[in-house]
């Protein structure tokens, strides 16, 4: 996934410092890559090409600086933090820093052998930003953040699920007549889903968050919100009430001076009793006995 030449003038080199660290997802993985730099230029040259040929399609995340995709005979363009490109591994390209930054990013290969069929020569694929408010570039970009996020709690079938899930979203997005085939639209649903569970997540801690705002808010319909829970194992009110549990009892371990009862509010419970039900529901005791067997346990 590398196959890189860099080049930076001698005075500088003594200041570089560097990382690349390899997560594996079933054939494939993510290539997360650190630098402290203070004037450097990455190219993937045709020789790089050739002696170590990429294979895939990449989705690209910088998390802390923009990066800059240059091309030899085309406009290039900047990916900035919080957003995504994609394109294919066996392009010519080059990147220039010129001034000290730490540059961080992840890189997550999808094999081109996933693509044939679909597209021509998918490891040739012109890289660009993934852009765009709604549709499968926006679907795309929200599952692939999110699937970075939580990389480090998933376990191997969950990474090869996500894998496959952004595999078919990057069909729906680079090929719109694809989109109607049961892959994709399974890929649709699942980022839908995640969509509204990142949504929910973010928001928990409002007492007013329903079905009818989360819907707006994603642009769907609550009749759409509900049917996409249905496919999962829970039920929205049952996904919004434990991730406002999840929250209380994290507060509760870690913040034992803190009253239950300023707890179930600030996680969005409007009620004591409404509190105590769900906790108990999910957790298996109540708020008290949690603390107390905490405390034990510390």
């Amino acid at each position: 996934m590398i196959g890189i030449t860099p080049e930076a003038p001698c005075d500088h080199r003594r200041r570089f410092e560097g990382s690349i660290t390899r997560i594996p997802i079933a054939d494939t993985g993510v290539m997360q890559l650190r630098m402290t730099i203070s004037q450097l230029r990455t190219e993937r040259t045709t020789k790089d090409i050739r002696d170590a040929p990429g294979d895939g399609i990449f989705l690209f995340r910088p998390v802390d600086s923009p990066a800059n995709f240059l091309f030899p005979e085309r406009d290039g363009f900047v990916a900035r933090p919080g957003t995504t490109a994609i394109g294919g591994l066996d392009v010519e390209r080059f990147s220039v820093a010129d001034e000290p930054m730490v540059y961080r990013v992840e890189v997550l290969r999808l094999p081109a052998s996933a693509f044939r069929g679909v597209l021509d020569n998918p490891e040739r694929l012109d890289p660009r930003p993934v852009a765009g408010a709604t549709g499968a570039d926006a679907l795309l970009h929200a599952f692939f953040q999110s699937f970075m996020r939580e990389l480090p709690r998933l376990d191997a079938q969950d990474r090869g699920s996500a894998l496959a899930t952004l595999t078919n979203l990057a069909i729906s997005a680079l090929r719109p007549d694809r989109r109607g085939e049961e892959p994709q639209r399974a890929a649709i649903r699942a980022a839908r889903l995640r969509s509204a569970q990142d949504y929910i997540a973010r928001h928990a801690a409002d007492p007013a968050l329903s079905p009818e705002t989360v819907a707006a808010a994603l642009g769907m319909s609550t009749r759409q919100l509900h049917s996409l829970f249905e496919t999962s194992a829970k039920s929205f009110s049952r996904h919004l009430a434990a991730e406002r549990v999840d929250r209380a009892v994290r507060a509760l371990t870690f913040d034992p001076s803190r009253s239950i009862t300023d707890i179930a509010f600030a996680c969005g419970f409007e009620s004591l009793p409404t509190f105590y039900r769900a906790f108990r529901t999910i957790v298996g005791m109540t708020p008290t006995e949690l603390r107390i067997s905490a405390t034990i346990a510390d």
